[in-house]
């Protein structure tokens, strides 16, 4: 009756003499579906649309079940319900959530335990749906090693909550047909064509809106388990017991079971990680699943009918096994993310994590059945057991086996980040580049920061919005102008003049702060994605503008210096070249008089670094990339440098790699937000840097 689990719920005669109960080609559509799960989670980031399969085959099995137990007189029994359904689903997942809680302990970095450890409250809980929503969690992002192990309960925990709402809306629909003498069936389509066009209009909505929290919105799936009740009644009323079908009949189940498992089929190479999921895309693999359980109504074993495919032995039996595959292949994908240290997944890598999820499913198959000790136990020592008893025992026993050292990681978790906020944040707990200065050695087991909530506030401090007469009327809507001088109300004793764009931004930090120990002005012009340079048609015309409009303001201000960045970082070899323009742009600001000061561009890497240590800690080798792959041996700005005498370098690079390595954290400080920008909490270590070699190169 549940989704994917392989447990069979007991039917009474008089069930199954309403109707067929077993059918073969439903196991095996649910074996195509998690094969479409497992090999585009694996080896793609599109969404599969066998999650969605799944949804219209729970409600079309649970919807059968209770039409059966309705029209036939016997009571829909729904606390019995409950209990047996959740007390078996719960047993497969707990022994995976133990065993993941017990990896995530193993391989992931402390800084990722608390979120982890809330992942499987969520999941125990049958709300993860929500939790990651709440987090924002983009489901596109694929299983690289970033993302959550737990991520793919979010499914179950939609399913959950429909299995303790939809037998409500049945019993309800029962309860009016009886009261009023309508006939159920009758009802029921009702309700749930209401239940699916409203749901459907919300799911498009919300997707349209924001797809990254509509893909875990309950109320934005109703409307596929509303459709697979529907197809349970189409069912109901098409099955003919005993009886043969005409050739029309199999000619239409034929044509109508090959158009749907196409589309099922078809799905996932459709959709891509453009496509907003799920709104009305998702029409196309659960109008598919319902079009082959209809097929399967008009006419069984037609010859050539899709039934023929979905009946094969081993793609009943993947079906049989596909809640357990489905369980374990995601946190294996994960945990192969991790350990390998890839982004992409080799074939015969993506088949062992297939074979290893069933190898998973099989060898934890007793492990889910130790709470039934327990429910023995339970009927041996109660003389007059309670009805449920049992089901309620395991229940609770499956919970309790799980909650008790989910509980318990949780209270390590809390007490680890309450030590690091009772941590002070000193020179001595966090030294950052004084480390690579010589100046002092970073104290051990002391947590990086700045922490991941912090992480958007670490650009450079850029001071207060210009004042008239600072260049602001020159800059206009073409940048942003900041200003940062003396507040004791005496004359700068310097004046600086900072043009370019995020990386001029995160050098400001140091900058301002080598300033006000020295007394100085600072005023800046920045424009994101504008590297300071001559026009060129390489460029945007707003940000030749914007340079243009910059340089004249450095001209009229008349400073002691204008500080710029020289290079540009690359990612990839040859990792770092001149910035284009850059020798042409700063010569009418030469010709002025004006010395020029141009820093070296820190090194860009093809991945996010804050993540890297998120994900692997600060001393994997994946955070500390080769000194060698991130910038040239050479520094370009030299040569440039060579042929104008009021030129000066600026290279701080010996303060973000050591001789060997560029590594992501420095004395317990992160090194970079991102990609390629320098976190603010490590700019301001780097504030004697820049200060020394500041006034030494200009000889202040």
């Amino acid at each position: 009756m549940t989704l994917l689990t392989t447990e069979r719920t007991p039917t009474s005669r008089a069930e199954r003499a309403a109707g067929p109960v077993h059918r073969p080609e439903v196991q095996g559509l649910r074996g195509v579906a998690v094969l479409l799960v497992v090999a585009f989670h694996v080896w793609t980031d599109r969404v599969s649309g066998g999650v969605d399969v799944f949804f219209v085959l729970s409600a079309f099995l649970l919807t059968g079940s209770f039409v059966r137990r309705v029209e036939s007189g016997r009571p829909l029994a729904l606390r019995a319900y409950w209990l047996r359904t959740f007390s078996r689903l719960l047993g497969p997942l707990a022994v995976m959530l133990l065993a993941v809680l017990a990896v995530v302990l193993l391989l992931f970095p402390p800084s990722r335990w608390e979120t982890l450890v809330g992942h499987a409250w969520g999941s125990l809980l049958y709300v993860q749906n929500w939790v990651l929503a709440a987090e924002a969690v983009d489901y596109y992002a694929g299983g690289g090693a970033a993302s959550t192990p737990l991520q793919h309960t979010w499914s179950l925990s939609v399913q959950g909550q429909v299995f303790l709402l939809w037998p409500l809306l049945l019993a309800g629909t029962a309860w009016a047909a009886h009261r009023t003498g309508a006939r159920f069936r009758v009802l029921a389509g009702i309700l749930f064509t209401v239940v699916l066009a409203a749901s459907l209009a919300r799911s498009v909505l919300a997707t349209a809106a924001s797809p990254d929290a509509a893909y875990f919105d309950t109320s934005a799936r109703l409307w596929e388990f509303a459709l697979g009740s529907l197809a349970a009644l189409a069912v109901a009323a098409l099955s003919r017991p005993g009886a043969s079908a005409s050739t029309a009949r199999r000619g239409l189940a034929a044509g109508l079971g090959w158009a749907g498992l196409a589309t099922v089929v078809a799905t996932p190479f459709v959709v891509d990680a453009q496509t907003r999921f799920p709104g009305s895309v998702a029409l196309a693999p659960t109008l598919g699943a319902a079009a082959v359980l209809l097929a399967g109504a008009l006419a069984t074993g037609t010859r050539g009918g899709v039934d023929r495919i979905l009946t094969v032995r081993p793609l009943v039996r993947l079906g049989d096994h596909a809640y357990g595959v489905y369980l374990w292949h995601w946190p294996l994908l994960i945990a192969y993310a991790l350990v390998t240290v890839r982004e992409d997944v080799p074939v015969a890598h993506g088949v062992g994590i297939l074979l290893g999820s069933l190898l998973l499913t099989w060898a934890t198959a007793p492990l889910t059945r130790l709470p039934v000790l327990l429910v023995h136990a339970w009927r041996t020592l109660a003389r007059r057991p309670l009805p449920g008893a049992g089901d309620l025992t395991r229940l609770v026993a499956t919970l309790l086996l799980v909650a008790v050292p989910v509980g318990a990681a949780q209270g390590g978790t809390l007490l680890r980040t309450a030590q690091q906020q009772g941590l002070e944040r000193s020179e001595e707990n966090y030294p950052g580049a004084a480390v690579l200065r010589g100046e002092a050695t970073a104290p051990t087991g002391v947590p990086p920061v700045p922490t991941d909530a912090e992480r958007e506030t670490e650009w450079g401090e850029t001071g207060l919005e210009c004042a008239p007469g600072d260049g602001l009327e020159a800059i206009g809507e073409l940048g942003d102008c900041w200003a940062v001088g003396p507040t004791d109300g005496t004359a700068p004793s310097r004046t600086i003049v900072v043009i370019g764009d995020s990386h001029a931004m995160q050098l400001l930090t140091p900058v301002t702060r080598a300033a006000e120990r020295r007394g100085w002005a600072v005023i800046s012009y920045l424009r994101m994605g504008c590297r300071y340079a001559a026009g060129s048609p390489g460029r945007s015309d707003a940000c030749n503008d914007f340079n243009a409009a910059a340089r004249d303001a450095a001209l009229e201000q008349r400073p002691d210096a204008v500080l710029t960045i020289g290079t540009r970082s690359l990612a990839q070899a040859p990792h770092e070249e001149l910035e284009d323009g850059y020798e042409e742009g700063i010569a009418p600001l030469l010709e002025a008089g004006l010395p020029v000061v141009a820093f070296r561009d820190n090194p860009r890497f093809p991945y996010d670094m804050f993540e890297c240590v998120e994900t692997y800690g600060a001393d994997h080798p994946r955070c500390n990339e080769p000194r060698s792959e991130a910038l040239l041996d050479v520094n370009p700005l030299l040569e440039v440098a060579a042929r104008h005498e009021g030129l000066h370098v600026v290279d701080l690079t010996d303060r973000l790699c050591t001789a060997d390595v560029c590594p992501a954290v420095v004395g317990n400080v992160v090194v970079y937000r991102d990609l390629d920008h320098v976190t603010s909490s490590y700019g301001a270590t780097l504030t004697p840097d820049v200060e020394e070699r500041l006034t030494s190169t200009l000889g202040w």
